[in-house]
């Protein structure tokens, strides 16, 4: 009898194969002593496997191409932790005072590092936790001169499970013959999510205690659509998948072709897809025609990756870059959203018991107005480039947008004043996850050129469901219909104010929302530059009167369930359709 198990998706697809563990935990790391004579020598043996450790990380770099800038930045991160002068000190004044091997002193210091991480409260910081741990596992490997295995060399397809799927495990199997992977730990933001995303592998995190029970060499159905492991299927469940997965094949052809094509409806309704990026990496390996401009440019993701505060050149010159790789085409700056679950290592902020509706976003940064001032300034003179519009992130009251808005007003009278050119299409906006400020859009409308709605917190918010939780994530359903019917508000009293209104996160990037989106009114969506084809093949497939019925008829049902497979029926139904035309 087939035995479901919920996980969180975390990278799309199915997959069906016999299942593999990949056991990785708990090697042995040996530990002696080393005489006064031969410290330099045994200090010299670690820098060398650092050194080592870094070339192979850079070999994986290579080995995953053009991908994201996100991913590419994980090896990144790596490479600068694996010659990070103060762990090689660390790890050299622990082989001198112990006067021990240095697998045991670096074993010593990882162990201490990951004990400070785990105790701040922090999704980011946990991971970093994760870093540390697979950095000290390359760096050991180096010293005992292991070699790397490479799990499927027998040529068999299988379905990866692992507690978690480390940046260095890339090297340690064939992806080729990698069908899925099921963690026990991580969320769908996790390193290892995001590897496999990258990899175009299907994935589902957060499996805990379940993981250790899955029976090894049995088939077993990954469906990462909608976060669930069928254990041991009958015949009749892998034909009904196996039918999924032929139509998601053929589905890949059609997306291709039209991703360079216009976002209209069959009926020549226009919709306006955005790109949400991270960095100009991942700017530059999109196709133009793939999107009329940036939604969300997440500028925090800059300034994780130094060791302090860019000054204001070095962001203007990192916006002016962005923006003038868009020849003419928007760019949507949302302003530092550091704190909750992304710090930054050199700006401590309190220990919070719930970071996430703490201080965090426009609440931190009207606080430290030099820090906003200094981003404020750089987005402004970059508007001389191009298009640019600024998004202010967590805001819960009118009073926020209106010292922001002043800000933004006495900056660039002040640059006009020394005559330092400010561009004409600056536009001011703010971004709804709050579902008490959503509520007040009427006069937030008053305020801004433009609303960006953040569906995953609102969504979240909403629900009262923390998603990277794997005890409630099941929980945590968009298409819940009181979260449908609160997206229906915005986009109505926003459509009948006239103010530009984009939807924005994973919802946006969902192709089996865009009928139901297109039946409320949106029209503009802003997502992951990978979903992009997908949602532009959905919207191709359907005409505005037949989402307005969906949407009438899903509006008045009171489960997800009932929603989700109404949704499904029509979306199936149109495939059908398209595919005989």
């Amino acid at each position: 009898m087939v035995h479901e198990i919920s996980a969180i998706a975390a990278s799309p697809g199915i997959a069906i194969a016999p299942l593999r563990h990949l056991r990785l935990a708990g090697e042995f790391v040996p530990r002696y002593g080393i005489e006064d004579d031969e410290l330099d020598a045994e200090c010299e043996r670690f820098r060398v496997a650092c050194t080592k450790a870094a070339e192979a990380l850079e070999r994986l770099k290579e080995k995953l191409g053009e991908a994201a800038e996100s991913v590419l930045g994980i090896y990144d991160a790596h490479i600068a932790l694996v010659t990070d002068p103060r762990l090689q000190s660390d790890v050299e004044a622990g082989i001198r005072k112990e006067k021990i091997n240095a697998e045991a002193a670096l074993q010593a210091v990882v162990t201490g590092y990951e004990q400070i991480f785990r105790r701040i409260d922090s999704v980011t910081v946990r991971e970093r936790a994760a870093d540390v741990r697979d950095v000290g596992r390359q760096i050991t490997g180096m010293l005992l001169q292991r070699a790397q295995g490479n799990d499927g060399d027998d040529g068999l397809d299988f379905i990866l499970a692992v507690d978690e799927f480390l940046p260095s495990d890339l090297g340690k199997v064939d992806t080729k013959h990698v069908r899925g992977i099921v963690m026990g730990e991580g969320g769908r933001y996790s390193h290892g999510a995001i590897l496999a995303k990258s990899l175009g592998i299907p994935c589902v995190v957060g499996l805990e205690h379940e993981l250790a029970k899955l029976p090894a060499g049995g088939t077993v159905i990954l469906d990462a659509e909608r976060g669930r492991l069928l254990v041991d299927p009958d015949r009749e469940t892998i034909e009904r998948y196996e039918e999924r997965i032929e139509e998601s094949t053929a589905a890949e052809q059609r997306i291709f072709e039209v991703r360079l094509s216009q976002s209209v409806t069959i009926d020549g309704t226009p919709v306006t897809l955005l790109a949400n990026i991270e960095g100009t990496r991942e700017l530059d390996a999109l196709e133009p025609g793939m999107f009329k401009g940036v939604g969300l440019f997440r500028t925090e993701f800059a300034f994780m990756e130094r060791l302090m505060f860019p000054s204001e050149e070095e962001q203007f010159e990192l916006y002016s870059k962005i923006v003038e790789s868009m020849g003419g085409r928007n760019v949507t700056f949302r302003t530092l959203d550091i704190g909750g679950d992304k710090p930054l290592q050199y700006f401590r902020t309190p220990v919070e018991r719930n970071p996430v509706l703490g201080w965090r976003g426009i609440r931190l940064t009207l606080q430290w107005r030099d820090i906003f001032y200094t981003q404020m300034r750089a987005l402004i003179r970059a508007s001389s480039k191009g298009p640019v519009s600024i998004l202010l992130p967590m805001v819960t009251t009118l009073g926020e947008v209106r010292q922001a808005r002043e800000i933004l007003d006495k900056i660039v009278g002040d640059l006009r004043s020394d005559g330092v050119d400010v561009g004409s299409e600056l536009f001011f906006g703010v971004m709804i996850e709050v579902p008490s400020f959503a509520m007040m859009i009427d006069e937030v409308c008053d305020l801004v050129d433009f609303i960006s709605v953040g569906s995953n917190d609102l969504a979240q918010y909403l629900l009262a469901v923390d998603r990277d939780n794997p005890r409630v994530a099941g929980m945590y359903d968009p298409f819940h219909p009181g979260v449908l019917r609160f997206l229906a508000q915005i986009v109505e009293r926003t459509t009948v104010r006239d103010v530009p209104c984009s939807l924005c996160g994973e919802i946006a990037g969902e192709s089996e929302f865009v009928p139901l989106l297109l039946g409320m009114g949106w029209r503009r969506l802003s997502m992951t530059p990978v979903f992009l084809p997908r949602v532009k093949l959905a919207l191709r497939s359907v005409t505005i009167d037949d989402c307005v019925d969906l949407w009438t008829e899903v509006r008045a049902m009171g489960d997800a369930e009932s929603v989700r497979d109404r949704v499904r029926n029509f979306v199936r139904t149109t495939n059908g359709a398209r595919e005989k035309a």
